[in-house]
This record gives structure tokens, C-alpha cells and sequence, in this order.
């Protein structure tokens, strides 16, 4: 298919979803499948990094600066945001071409597969918290900054699920040692954006009898959080 697309100014974003299958029955996909799928996916990549080029050329040019361009993509599916000023395309296969939940990037050009998880914070209904989101799952942890005395059963604020929409009974409550679920301590979101592999809020505590990491980790595509202390 053949698509027109007037450019004034934009971040290239370049996206492809495999399904986790690929992992487990790699093996049992046929070469040419593979050798096909990586075949579309340079071409596309390649076709992005000109596309870049030529954005680069329209934004030096100023205000309303403009060039109408085509794009010849026979797989995938090509979507224009001018809102977040991206250009994604996407592709579904189960050829096992790029690592799951990876990510490179080259200028303004991502390139991975299963980046479908967001990390911001916002406030909800007064309280300010960080959001682990992808497309299953939204995920709010309590945003303690600077020091502030808490208990570790706080840190959980809400997990809304979106595959039945509504927010989950979700209770958490740790300690070490039986006894240093409580002191003072602080939490902090790792690479926050968009467009991510995973996402993960970290909360430290500084107990009377130990001092402690817990660290809060939303994967792309998974309909869990996993929980991890150090």
C-alpha cells in the first residue's frame, strides 16, 4: 500500500510486536518465514532512517516548513500521531526476528519489539503517584520524594485491570525480618516515557533494623507486576 504523508516536524518511532510463542516454538518456524520477515523489517528500518533524514531537512527549514513524501509498505500497519509526534509502524509475526522486549535506538529512529509499556506520574484524586502502564495492566505506586516515613503496605496505591476494566483488590505488605515493614524511605521511577520494553518504580526504606530496596516492574504485555526486594 501507498501512503502520503505531509511532514513539518516529528520523532520517528518504529515498533514490532512478536508474540511470546516465539520464545518457546522458535524452532518449529520455517526459515523462509524468518528470512521473509527480516527481509520487511530492513527495508522498513531503512526506510525510516531516510524518512528521518528528510525530517531533519523539513524542521530546519522553520516554521511551516512543509514536503509531502511516500511510503510503499507492503506489511504492517503505519500510523501518524501528530500529537506525540511519532510515525510508528508495526508489525505482527511470530518469526523470530528481534529479541523480545528489546530496544535500540538510532537518532530519532526506536527500533524493538513488545514496547508497549508507559512510565509517568500523575495525580489521582489528590494523591501524586507513578504509573506503570501497558496495555493490560495500570499499575499506581504512592511517589514518596523527598524522605518521607511510610510503611511498605502504603507503596501499592491501585492496579486497575483493563481486560475486565476495574481496579483490582490489590493489599502488599512486606517486611525483612518480621519486623521492618515501616521507617523512612522514598520512591523513584527508572526511565520514565513511553514506548518502553518494561517499566519499574523503585522504593527504598531505611528501617530500624534494615535498609532495603523494593523494586515495582511492569513488563510489556504481561498481566502481572512482579515484585522484587534487595
Amino acid at each position: 500500500m501507498e501512503k502520503g504523508i505531509a511532514l513539518i516536524s516529528g520523532i520517528l518511532f518504529l515498533a514490532i510486536t512478536i508474540t511470546a510463542v516465539v520464545i518457546i516454538y522458535q524452532a518449529g518456524v520455517p526459515v523462509i518465514k524468518k528470512i521473509q520477515a527480516a527481509s520487511v523489517v530492513d527495508r522498513t528500518k531503512a526506510a525510516f532512517a531516510q524518512l528521518d533524514s528528510i525530517v531533519q531537512d523539513v524542521a530546519s527549514g522553520g516554521k511551516g516548513s512543509q514536503r509531502s513524501i511516500f511510503l510503499s509498505l507492503d506489511f504492517g500497519k503505519l500510523k501518524v500521531d501528530s500529537a506525540r509526534d511519532e510515525i510508528t509502524w508495526e508489525l505482527n509475526t511470530d518469526a523470530p526476528v528481534v529479541t523480545p522486549r528489546s530496544q535500540q535506538k538510532i537518532g530519532n529512529l526506536v527500533f524493538g519489539a513488545n514496547l508497549d509499556v508507559s512510565g509517568y506520574n500523575e495525580s489521582d484524586g489528590g494523591t501524586e503517584v507513578y504509573v506503570l502502564e501497558n496495555a493490560r495492566l495500570k499499575v499506581s505506586i504512592r511517589k514518596l520524594d523527598p524522605m518521607t516515613a511510610y510503611s511498605t503496605s502504603q507503596l501499592l496505591f491501585k492496579v486497575h485491570n483493563k481486560d475486565i476494566n476495574r481496579d483490582m483488590d490489590a493489599v502488599l505488605d512486606i517486611s525483612v525480618d518480621g519486623g521492618s515493614s515501616s521507617g523512612d524511605g522514598f520512591t523513584t521511577l527508572e526511565t520514565p516515557g513511553d514506548n518502553l520494553p518494561y517499566a519499574t518504580v523503585s522504593a527504598f526504606m531505611d528501617s530500624s533494623s534494615a535498609d532495603y530496596y523494593i523494586n515495582f516492574t511492569l513488563e510489556s504485555g504481561a498481566d502481572f507486576l512482579t515484585v522484587e526486594g534487595g
